[in-house]
């Protein structure tokens, strides 16, 4: 006789999306941009290999990304 067990359901997953911008007369503005999204992603608990940088905005003295994180609930 078969035992009947149950299937674990899955979580779906989290996914959120976080924005930085960055500001430099020295060329740092990507830099700036990229460690504001990173701060703000590690801040809800995502770690820098669950994001990917999906929008990137380069301007004469400023940057801005656009960083989408995605982790299981």
């Amino acid at each position: 006789m078969f035992s009947l067990t149950s299937v674990p359901a899955s979580a779906d997953p989290i996914t959120k999306e976080y924005h930085g911008s960055g500001y430099s007369d020295w060329g740092f503005a990507i830099h700036y941009a990229r460690a504001q999204a990173s701060q703000r992603a590690r801040a809800d608990g995502f770690e820098y290999e669950q994001c990917v940088e999906t929008e990137t905005v380069i301007k004469m003295f400023e940057a801005h990304v656009t960083w989408e994180c995605t982790r299981d609930a």
